[in-house]
């Protein structure tokens, strides 16, 4: 069998040719694997871009032929049904996203699409007819690269991200959301003239499935939230490469998720003046470059003094952007997230009254628009500081996660680590910035609000404490499975140990529908080097096909659970 380059062409092609799971999820990711692929350089698989089409494409495609029912969602994210489901009848949903960052990864985001699809493949060829609905989704642009919003797809769809200021997102280009929109069919036709042409990931598809395929990959006609949506689905499951080192350091291949840690992103706008590099005296300029390595400098610093704290300058904008100009402005922004949300609140808190020209306890100016003041080192150079996207502590559906644990402790030891730690985000939610949108300038008394309108998410702490407090007494029991049932995985290996959980600081769409008031839950693929957002993440075939499993397994417990009537209950509320 041909591998894609990441996998070894000799000894995962022999596992590949061995276990059915294994050699499914080789030959998903090898046609997928031209698309956007870079080399070197990684993948940029980019909002309402000719990749997205040729993977909008695909999906359909793929899942036409295995007899699921494709359709795209006001927000524009795909999902595909073998069964139909309703409010009143749901079923269970997986999936993740096939978009990247720039210069990306091979697995974030596809290993759980594909992953899902095996599984899916696997439990069928085994026999298994689901008891409910089964959903597999793609959901659009989870990772934001091209108009600075994660998870866009999901928060449009819960309305977290109100429509109206999703389309009026722009990227680099000045291209807002709605022109990208309006263009996305040119975008189709070009992947139908490469598909003509020869295009790979499409090679193996007859032209009336491509045809067909087409018709479900389409942009909507603009963007909407649809929570009754959501009703179809009891529970969502997404599996995800691990974005760290937890899951090597515990021996893990598959781990269960407990929570994500409060994140957010800022906007730091530098306002300098432009002059001659050579003639202009060092004392005499207003660099807004300088100011801003200085302020990169301090996030690093601030985060460094923080317990459990990741801050991060990770895109910036110069302009006129000449080599021998001094920089009139600089745009740069801020990812910052802790176990925490009060941590995050005083990092950024101490951030703002530093560009303001304080000592970090206090503002000196009226506003979060610094004057080069204090001990800063912005020689006059202004700032200002913006947030542009907020997300509190997400828990997931505790009954859910119970569920995972069990499923996966039940499938087989190989999947489960030799103990039963959690290592779970501290769970509490903070409103940064009460009653503002995002997009909104954080400014004097609005930012101090939001450090003092900070308050603890305590059911959701509570939950977390109660299932850790099980697992230290090692009193969950280990779902029980007929060994008779057709499609069983967890017949052959039962395991009395139960799988680690472990918490997240890295955002995803199952977060977004757990926030919205979704039971949703996540599974994590062990990454051998723990590196992500790079071409250097790397996820074993061996550990990869212990996620199909995983994912299987869990599929076919949830799929009887939901059947029999269990609604697991989201911590965040109901829909």
């Amino acid at each position: 069998m041909e591998m894609p380059d990441f996998w070894d062409q000799e000894a995962d092609a022999s596992l590949a040719a061995r276990d059915e799971a294994a050699g499914r999820l080789a030959q998903l990711f090898r046609q997928l694997d031209s698309i956007g692929n870079h080399g070197a350089e990684g993948y940029s698989r980019f909002a309402w871009s000719d990749e997205e089409a040729a993977l909008r494409v695909w999906f359909a495609a793929q899942m036409q032929r295995r007899g699921f029912r494709v359709e795209v969602d006001a927000a524009g994210n795909q999902w595909a049904w073998f069964g139909e489901p309703s409010a009143e009848h749901p079923g269970v949903t997986v999936g993740s996203h096939m978009d990247s960052v720039p210069g990306g990864g091979a697995f974030d985001g596809p290993l759980g699409v594909l992953s899902a699809i095996a599984a899916f493949d696997v439990l069928r060829e085994n026999g298994w007819t689901p008891r409910c609905p089964i959903g597999i989704a793609s959901f659009h642009d989870e990772e934001g690269a091209r108009f600075a919003v994660a998870c866009f797809g999901s928060r449009v769809l819960t309305g977290i991200l109100p429509a109206d200021r999703a389309l009026a997102r722009t990227d680099a280009d000045g291209i807002s959301v709605r022109e990208a929109l309006d263009g996305f069919a040119a975008k189709l036709e070009h992947v139908r003239e490469m598909q003509q042409s020869g295009l790979d990931c499409l090679s193996d598809f007859s032209e009336a499935e491509i045809g067909a395929a087409f018709a479900d990959s389409h942009a909507p006609e603009g963007q909407a939230a649809d929570l009754e949506y959501l009703k179809r689905s009891a529970a969502h499951i997404e599996l995800h490469i691990e974005q760290g080192c937890m899951q090597s350091d515990l021996g893990a291949p598959v781990a269960v998720a407990d929570a994500i840690w409060p994140h957010g992103r800022w906007r730091v706008d530098f306002e300098g003046e432009p002059n001659h590099a050579g003639s202009t005296p060092l004392d005499r300029r207003h660099d807004a470059m300088l100011a801003f390595a200085r302020f990169v400098q301090r996030v690093r610093e601030e985060a460094a003094a923080a317990p459990d704290a990741r801050a991060t300058v990770g895109r910036v904008e110069v302009e006129p952007n000449g080599v021998n100009v001094i920089a009139a402005h600089v745009t740069c922004w801020l990812d910052c997230r802790a176990a925490k949300a009060q941590t995050v609140v005083d990092i950024v808190h101490r951030l703002g009254a530093w560009l303001a020209g304080s000592d970090g306890n206090g503002l000196e100016n009226s506003g979060l628009k610094g004057a080069g003041l204090g001990g800063n080192g912005l020689d006059g150079v202004t700032a200002t500081l913006t947030r542009e996207s907020w997300t509190e502590a997400t828990v997931f559906s505790p009954e859910l996660r119970d569920a995972l644990v069990q499923a996966v402790s039940a499938w087989g030891d190989d999947a489960t680590a030799d103990n039963a730690k959690s290592h779970g985000a501290e769970s509490g939610g903070a409103q940064l910035a009460a009653g503002q949108s995002d997009g909104v300038e954080l400014r004097g008394e609005q930012f101090d609000d939001a450090q003092s309108d900070t308050a603890h998410n305590g059911d959701a702490q509570s939950a977390v404490e109660q299932f850790r407090e099980k697992e230290s007494a090692n009193s969950q029991a280990v779902h029980s499975a007929k060994d008779s049932e057709p499609g069983n995985l967890a017949a052959a290996h039962r395991t009395t140990e139960l799988a680690p959980v472990i918490g997240t600081a890295a955002g995803h769409d199952a977060g977004i529908l757990a926030e919205s008031g979704c039971a949703a839950g996540m599974l994590f693929v062990r990454n051998e080097t723990g590196a992500s957002h790079t071409p250097r993440e790397y996820a074993t075939l061996a550990d990869a096909t212990q996620g199909v499993y995983a994912y299987a397994a869990a599929i076919h417990d949830c799929a009887d659970r939901v059947a029999a009537g269990w609604r697991p209950r989201s911590v965040q509320g109901e829909r």
